[in-house]
């Protein structure tokens, strides 16, 4: 008999360990066998929305750490006696959970995917750019970020071992200092970029289907999975751009023109054939507004328009309603769209 798909409610009521035996059961038993399976990761990423949901409201980052350990100790615990020897590879995917659900919450130091970092007394630094702010910051190595509005990075105090790891969600503009002997990793939601010194753009932001990486200098390689679970890898050369769909797995590769670059750090937007429900999620990051559309049929309006003489908010939607084909009311902080 097929052991069925546990839902989101049991799944979240399993994690915060509120449910039935029955249920718990059910759901150990699922994951045990399609632990490392796409359709897992969508039910993970569902469970995320939710904790991020609670991360803004009654749930602490205390709370969901503590019942993410007991989450995973008891999937762990719960592998069948005849199947032991699957334990060590269920307990690496436990800790993709990590990376998947805890990540882009950045609701606790980086400690937790490395604890024998912590063990050696590593200190994690977390900074964050919030809405309508941009912030500059020095990694220890002189690597130089800029994080764009809503972007979180988590770096070690010291860059120790064979690796400059950090954590990051958001967008930032990265210039790595060079050095062979100890390559620079980011982390970022479900992809990674593996680089030895260089100058590019990362857009991971946790709540937008895409993630962009566009190369100005030296030479990276993007880290993603696939739709049968396994990690690619594309490798950039400056002046390409990539664009990886998170749903589809699709990974779109193109070229710009380096000297024409310049960026949102320069107080420059560009929206390149995005919808106006992407570009509505940047306005809302870069101007600390919130911006309602609704009418659903008017979020997948494509715009292909260039912002590069500091335009303010309203310079921009006005701009972008020059054929009065939309319908647009500001309150302060709040804008509705039909």
């Amino acid at each position: 008999m097929q052991n069925p798909t546990p839902t989101r409610q049991e799944l979240s009521s399993y994690f915060f360990d509120r449910c039935t035996p029955e249920i718990s059961n059910k759901v150990e038993r699922w994951f045990f066998k399609n632990g490392n399976s796409q359709e897992a990761k969508k039910l993970l990423f569902s469970l995320w929305e939710e904790l991020e949901d609670n991360n803004t409201s009654s749930t602490s980052p205390e709370e969901i750490q503590a019942a993410f350990e007991q989450f995973k100790a008891r999937l762990l615990s719960s592998a069948p006696q005849e199947n032991k020897s699957k334990k060590p590879n269920l307990f690496l995917w436990i800790q993709r959970i990590a990376a998947i659900l805890i990540l882009p919450l950045i609701i606790f130091s980086g400690y937790l995917f490395y604890q024998h970092q912590k063990e050696e007394n590593i200190v994690w630094i977390e900074k964050s750019a919030g809405y309508g702010d941009i912030k500059h910051i020095t990694l220890p190595d002189n690597t130089t970020v800029w994080l764009n509005a809503g972007s979180t990075i988590i770096y070690p105090e010291e860059f120790i071992g064979r690796f400059r790891q950090i954590f990051f969600t958001g967008e930032g503009h990265f210039s790595v200092a060079k050095n062979k002997e100890k390559p620079f990793i980011i982390k970022s939601n479900e992809s990674s970029i593996e680089v030895l010194g260089t100058q590019f753009n990362l857009k991971s932001y946790s709540n937008d289907n895409r993630i962009e990486v566009a190369l100005l200098d030296g030479s990276v390689a993007f880290c993603y999975p696939s739709t049968t679970d396994q990690e690619m890898k594309c490798i950039l050369s400056p002046g390409e751009q990539v664009y990886y769909n998170r749903t589809t797995h699709n990974l779109e590769k193109k070229n710009f023109i380096l000297s024409d670059y310049s960026s949102w750090k320069d107080g420059k937007y560009y929206f390149k054939n995005e919808t106006l429900e992407d570009i509505a999620k940047q306005l809302e990051r870069n101007f600390d507004v919130n911006i309602i559309i609704k009418n659903d049929s008017l979020k997948q309006i494509p715009y292909h328009m260039a912002f590069v003489n500091n335009e303010t908010l309203d310079d921009i939607l006005s701009a972008m309603n020059l054929d009065g084909y939309l319908t647009i009311k500001r309150d302060g902080k709040i804008i509705e769209i039909y």
